[in-house]
């Protein structure tokens, strides 16, 4: 795929997620795809979520956990079907309130005009401090 196709998917990808469109962003992952999200187990979010279903669970449990509120993206790195994108957050957990701040790196895999790949890496250690989370 061109890497303006894949700059496109990857930008409505943070279309839906920054308008909260959470049924709308699963449709921009391919039926196979996969969130790639280390972390602690702590965080409901982290993990390995693959497929359909385990994606609409994924855009289920993140927003329930997360009140994020705001984020940059600072540096977008493309090359062919590989959208880099580097930035910030700001957010608080749901249960107790507390707030964090954390950068992030995410790397997606674009094939067919869908995410295939979301390789997310992120400040977990920041976001851990800010719970608890369940």
């Amino acid at each position: 795929m061109a890497s303006t196709g894949s700059r496109d998917t990857v930008a409505r990808f943070f279309d839906c997620l920054g308008s909260a469109r959470m049924r709308e962003i699963v449709d921009v992952f391919s039926d196979d795809g996969t969130i790639d999200m280390p972390g602690t187990n702590d965080l409901p979010w982290a993990g390995r979520w693959t497929g359909r279903q385990r994606l609409e669970e994924y855009f289920r449990v993140m927003p329930a956990a997360l009140d994020i509120r705001g984020a940059t993206q600072d540096v977008w790195l493309i090359d062919g079907n590989n959208v880099v994108v580097s930035g910030t957050e700001h957010g608080a957990s749901r249960v107790s309130g507390k707030e964090y701040h954390a950068k992030w790196c995410w790397r997606f895999v674009v094939e067919a005009g869908k995410i295939k790949l979301w390789d997310a890496y992120e400040d977990t250690e920041a976001m851990f401090n800010a719970g608890p989370w369940r």
